[in-house]
């Protein structure tokens, strides 16, 4: 990355101008540390985003929000449904959508299924059942056709410089027609999808309730609380609701199904390492069930395995821009107010003071004696951004990976295609530019890793099989 060359010949704070715009990008956790934490009430707002939030609808993303009361209210809204000691609740859905994502792996009318489109699936079956009761059946569901256009739109327009009306919001203001002004329809198509993402599920469990039928989603426990409130109040408290499960299912959706996606290419690039995890699993599981909850702390290897993939190619390089809510002095540095603070995650995921050869796939990185060693950064420190700000959807987003990580490997072998000759086609490392970062599409072998393994993932899946392509 270009930043990371300039951290290594500039030092560790790297500014620069942008029309006008200040941008500060800190390439070391302690800079990110000492503002990010320890100054936050000066570096948690957000510098606005014309093209996302205005013109293409993610005006309802509350973690774009600037810090304030209005932020709080969805913050709070959102921890009471996903802070780290109620997630454990929705466990049995996590090992549900693992073995359903399983089946489908296996039913896939070859050895190469489409990877990338089931495990979209099986995060959006979690969130929309955990969210809003939804259980998906099928995989062109509208929901996730929609999500699909909604999140491509996040992807491109919070991508700093990617759009001019960013840097000059007064072109938000010329019509759709005007030459150039391309932006415009693009933004009106993004936003109808966005609008459809938050407010169709959002309607579905307000049908669901006002038909008298059980659903017990999280949006269904939220507006029970706000049943007894004076309709302006209740109006309000709905607002806040709707927009914090819309993020909910679209962060759940998307960001951890890259993570995903790049334990899929690091298993195809590195068979030892996928070895090395099967037998981990053989020896504390066995190979008469799949992986569940219970088994977590005794599987270290897979643990470090997820940590790698989040490190290794993390969703979000630059993660979400921060912006200074007065003028500051730092270390000798003047910061002015309205400076755009980036926190440079791949660079402090891949300092070498950090890893050991951080551009290689190495899982062992994160243990000693045969436990997790505690002494080794966390990639979480940088991976779900920083301070007041970071993704509070981590917890249900770990949940998620170990599930769905620890069933793969224990029922299939992940393999390289083969050339005529026989030899291995290893993939490339490619990751897709944006806002948001993803393995460009690579080929794989996903076969069951035995006679055995192939019926424990039917007879696993009996119980979900209506919720199946």
């Amino acid at each position: 990355m270009t930043m990371d060359a300039w951290f290594k010949k500039f030092g560790d704070m790297v500014y620069y101008e942008v029309f006008g715009q200040r941008i500060l990008v800190l390439g070391s956790r302690k800079r990110a540390h000492d503002l990010f934490d320890k100054r936050a009430e000066n570096y948690s707002d957000r510098p606005p985003r014309f093209m996302l939030n205005e013109l293409s609808g993610w005006n309802f993303h509350f973690g774009g929000f600037s810090y304030g009361k209005w932020w709080k209210q969805h913050r709070r809204a959102f921890h009471q449904h996903f802070n780290m000691n109620v997630v454990s609740k929705y466990q049995p859905i996590h090992i549900r959508e693992s073995h359903a994502f399983l089946l489908r792996l296996l039913n896939s009318p070859s050895g190469e299924p489409n990877v990338w489109h089931n495990i979209r699936h099986y995060f959006s079956a979690i969130i929309m059942d955990i969210t809003y009761g939804y259980k998906l059946k099928e995989s062109n569901d509208p929901f996730i056709e929609i999500t699909n256009v909604a999140l491509h739109c996040f992807a491109q327009a919070s991508l700093p410089g990617r759009f001019l009306v960013d840097s000059f919001p007064s072109l938000r203001y010329i019509p759709s027609w005007f030459p150039g002004a391309n932006f415009k329809r693009l933004a009106k198509k993004w936003k109808a999808a966005t609008s459809e993402m938050v407010e169709r599920p959002f309607e579905f469990v307000k049908t669901e309730l006002r038909d008298g039928k059980l659903n017990t989603s999280a949006v269904a426990s939220m507006l029970e609380d706000s049943k007894d409130l004076p309709p302006e109040q209740r109006e309000e408290q709905e607002t806040v609701y709707k927009n914090s499960s819309g993020i909910a299912f679209a962060g759940g959706a998307d960001t951890t199904s890259s993570s995903v996606y790049t334990f899929f290419l690091a298993m195809t690039r590195s068979p030892e390492i996928q070895k090395k995890a099967q037998e981990e699993i053989d020896l504390v599981v066995g190979k008469d069930r799949l992986p569940d909850f219970t088994d977590k702390e005794s599987l270290p290897y897979v643990e470090a395995i997820i940590k790698e993939c989040l490190r290794w190619q993390n969703v979000a390089p630059l993660a979400v821009p921060h912006m200074s809510v007065q003028d500051d002095i730092y270390d000798g540095y003047f910061i002015p107010k309205g400076t755009i603070i980036l926190g440079n995650a791949w660079s402090i995921l891949h300092n070498p003071a950090n890893y050991v050869e951080p551009l290689q796939f190495i899982p062992e990185r994160f243990l000693k004696d045969g436990v997790i060693d505690r002494d080794v950064m966390d990639p979480t420190a940088a991976a779900f951004g920083f301070g007041r700000r970071i993704c509070p959807g981590r917890y249900l987003s770990n949940e998620s990976m170990f599930a769905i990580v620890a069933s793969v490997l224990a029922a299939f072998d992940i393999l390289a295609p083969l050339d005529d000759e026989g030899n291995p086609i290893l993939p490339a490392c490619e990751m897709s530019n944006g806002g948001l970062s993803y393995p460009k599409p690579f080929r794989c072998i996903v076969k069951p890793r035995s006679k055995a393994a192939e019926e424990l993932i039917r007879n696993s899946a009996e119980t979900t099989m209506s919720y199946f392509i």
